[in-house]
């Protein structure tokens, strides 16, 4: 093989290496874009991954402490309770949380300690793919807690 021939396929090699380079790089570029300007929380969304009953008592647990804390999250909180807390203030204070349970698909219990009272709360969450961790918390009723449960708890913090 001559030497001219030799620099000729070298050189075309080259070209052909730059192009891919580049095509590769503006690939990269335009995905990087994509996912930082489309706002969309990748972690949330995905079939098996997701697991409901995990994902809906971290919601129950961190939507009821951020109304307890005067600081409620609109990602995880539906308007409706937000429009009524601006209205009204609701004031419960929470020392601890002693336990978060998911009763049903759409529906936890939390049970927390202020003192030397114990309070149960029943959350009803609404779930919809919409929404940016899948459950919102849509709403909040006390319910009363059995002597056997408070033994229980109480047991089970000692």
């Amino acid at each position: 093989m001559k030497l001219e021939n030799f620099e000729n396929a070298v050189h075309l090699e080259m070209r052909f290496l730059r192009r891919a380079i580049i095509g590769v790089g503006a690939g990269f570029i335009i995905m990087f874009g994509l996912v930082l300007f489309m706002k969309l929380n990748f972690f949330v969304q995905g079939g098996e991954v997701l697991k409901k009953r995990a994902l809906g008592a971290a919601v129950c647990l961190d939507a009821f402490m951020g109304i307890v804390n005067h600081l409620p999250q609109k990602s995880i909180i539906e308007d409706e309770i937000l429009n009524s807390l601006k209205a009204s203030e609701f004031t419960v204070s929470v020392d601890e949380v002693l336990a978060v349970q998911m009763i049903e698909e759409n529906r936890c219990r939390l049970i927390s300690q202020s003192g030397q009272k114990i309070r149960s709360f029943l959350i009803d969450l609404k779930g919809s793919e919409r929404n940016d961790f899948y459950f919102k918390l849509f709403e909040i009723n006390e319910i009363g807690i059995s002597s056997d449960e408070l033994e229980v708890i109480t047991k089970d913090k000692k």
